[in-house]
């Protein structure tokens, strides 16, 4: 269970609307063809890449269903007093990354992420383009063992 402890008080990530609706408010992106890729595929793609903002992303939309949702000063405050705890930030990433992978809110947009990163591969012009979208697949793959302790999966 992704926790983190806000002042004094223990709050669960939660998945539902009210993490997408907020999600796709603030945390959507779009793409080099100016596609928007949504909130929860910008918050997924960010954790795998462990960027730092994308564990205040998730936890700012993991609390959107509190009556009295804590501020972004709150949330950061949290994970600063996580990180000194744990000693780094691995085990932040590891708990947001397993608790967003096998919501039952999400899943199905997890297995379509997976499912397009597949496709992605294949779709180079080039050898030159397929081999550098494998490359990139690969390392998105070894982030994911690495953040749900699994074997490593190839894309050879």
């Amino acid at each position: 269970m992704a926790t983190l402890s806000i002042g004094k008080v223990q709050q669960d990530a939660k998945f539902g609307f009210a993490f997408k609706n907020l999600a796709d408010k603030n945390y959507n992106s779009t793409d080099k063809e100016g596609n928007e890729v949504g909130g929860f595929n910008g918050i997924y793609t960010s954790l795998l890449q462990y960027d730092l903002d994308a564990l205040k992303a998730f936890w700012d939309c993991g609390l959107a269903h509190l009556k009295k949702r804590p501020s972004m000063a709150e949330i950061e405050a949290g994970l600063e007093a996580r990180i000194e705890e744990d000693g780094d930030t691995e085990k932040l990433f590891k708990e947001a990354f397993r608790e967003i992978n096998d919501s039952g809110f999400f899943k199905k947009d997890a297995k379509t992420f997976w499912k397009n990163l597949n496709m992605f591969i294949e779709m180079g012009k080039t050898d030159e383009e397929k081999a550098e979208n494998a490359k990139g697949a690969q390392m998105m793959l070894e982030a994911k063992a690495e953040l749900l302790d699994e074997e490593i999966e190839s894309t050879d």
